[in-house]
């Protein structure tokens, strides 16, 4: 997975599920795969920097774009790697800048 660099948009590294490992016979190869659903995960950080906070004022949403390429595969035949375009559109609210006092 790629996404696509953005101003003020800080991407944290991606983590991968572990996977498993599948002999494929036909190359005598040992290759890790995901044969079930799984989930990538990849913290976005937007900045809270005074140049971030004037470039998205106004602003009450950011879209984070990018693709996912991998390679189909079975038993027999590994498919050509192909990519998809991806994106998120997330909503983004004023930055709180003091925090409620609790009463006592």
């Amino acid at each position: 997975m790629s996404i696509e660099p953005q101003p003020f948009v800080q991407l944290q590294p991606l983590k991968y599920p572990p996977s498993g490992i599948y002999f494929f016979k036909p190359l005598n190869e040992r290759v890790p795969v995901y044969q079930k659903a799984f989930r990538l995960v990849q913290e976005v950080l937007i900045e809270g920097t005074p140049q971030a906070q004037a470039a998205l004022q106004g602003k009450d949403s950011l879209t984070i774009a990018g693709n996912v390429e991998y390679q189909a595969c079975d038993d027999k035949v590994c498919f050509n790697p192909t990519s998809v375009p991806v994106t998120w559109t997330l909503t983004l609210r004023a930055l709180i800048r003091e925090r409620p006092v609790a009463p006592r």
